[in-house]
């Protein structure tokens, strides 16, 4: 039996809320499956106060084991005899999550605030917020640059705003059946197994992409990247393959612009997010994937080659029978 602790620091709880809608199997069904014990959950668990102090104090004496600490929010570095932005159980989150990880075999953060710091790590106001090991891509967070879980085992970042509710039970289920080394962790401590694609692959609107045949208006159906601000071909995730909403939504597939949530730098790094930056007419967040310098020698080829049928509906808000003017 495996057993699971999880905390929640400075967020939104989009990442609870991502997990309670896992669906292949439901979330009950699932950590069943992986032989685990959920010790706290706050959006599943009945416990008091003073239950989950109980159990808190007894992971930190030693009295108790845990296997996986996971925590959703970004946390502030505050010394805990003074007032705190995040307190529970009569401390600040920050110590519990430092004593906590100094037991835990895997320590897992969840989303991006818990990762980098995102949302809570924005702009010049930042009261230190951060993530677990990084703030944005800088390593060493809260835990440190060489925290180590009693595993071995950096932070395990499952990145996301939120994250994909596959991409944490997938992580659960590699680990539980010993398939997981730090050798499956990208240069941010991002499982490879969901992060060494781009959301772009797959996006239904690439024929678009590859002819430089972008839409001017939300709406149209043109690919977003270059006028609307899509960041598709910068964020490392399997979105437009694994896909969300009862395995039928994207983002690109709802006509709405990638925004790289699972970045280091996401969000300030991305903005504007509905507006492409450009110098001349090349974006400046070229894809990560091909060559800046092939990028900007072949877009202007793609665009001499667009079919018509392309380049008449990137601008259409409905696709529109080229040949014969009737539309779908």
């Amino acid at each position: 039996m495996h057993n699971l602790l999880w905390l929640k620091s400075g967020c939104c709880g989009g990442d609870s809320i991502s997990l309670l809608n896992l669906d292949q199997p439901d979330l009950y069904t699932a950590l069943k499956m992986l032989d685990i014990k959920v010790d706290w959950f706050p959006s599943l668990s009945f416990e008091s106060d003073k239950d989950v102090h109980d159990i808190l104090n007894k992971i930190v004496r030693g009295e108790k084991k845990l296997e996986f600490l996971m925590v959703e929010g970004a946390v502030c570095d505050e010394d805990d005899e003074k007032t705190n932005y995040v307190t529970f159980c009569g401390h600040s989150m920050k110590y519990w999550i430092v004593e906590l990880a100094k037991k835990s075999s895997y320590t897992i953060a969840v989303g991006t605030c818990a990762s980098f710091g995102g949302i809570m790590a924005t702009g010049s106001e930042n009261i230190n917020w951060m993530g677990l090991q990084y703030l944005m891509k800088k390593h060493g967070g809260i835990l440190g640059t060489n925290y180590r879980s009693s595993s071995g085992f950096p932070v395990i970042n499952i990145a996301g705003c939120p994250a994909h509710p596959d991409w944490i039970i997938g992580t659960l289920d590699f680990i539980t059946k010993g398939k997981f080394t730090a050798e499956n962790l990208d240069k941010y401590q991002r499982p490879d197994l969901f992060y060494s694609k781009l959301a772009h692959h797959a996006c239904p609107r690439n024929e678009y992409y590859e002819f430089k045949a972008s839409a001017e208006e939300y709406g149209q159906q043109g690919c977003l990247f270059e006028n609307l601000g899509c960041k598709a071909t910068q964020c490392e995730s399997d979105c437009n393959e694994r896909l969300w909403l009862g395995r039928t939504g994207s983002c690109t597939r709802g006509g709405f612009p990638c925004i790289s949530c699972t970045s280091p730098v996401f969000p300030d790094g991305f903005l504007p997010f509905f507006e492409t930056q450009k110098i001349e007419d090349i974006p400046t967040t070229l894809p990560l994937d091909v060559p800046k310098a092939w990028y900007v020698g072949i877009s202007g080829m793609a665009k001499l080659a667009c079919p018509k049928r392309l380049a008449v509906n990137a601008v259409s808000f409905k696709k529109v029978d080229v040949e014969e003017g009737k539309t779908e």
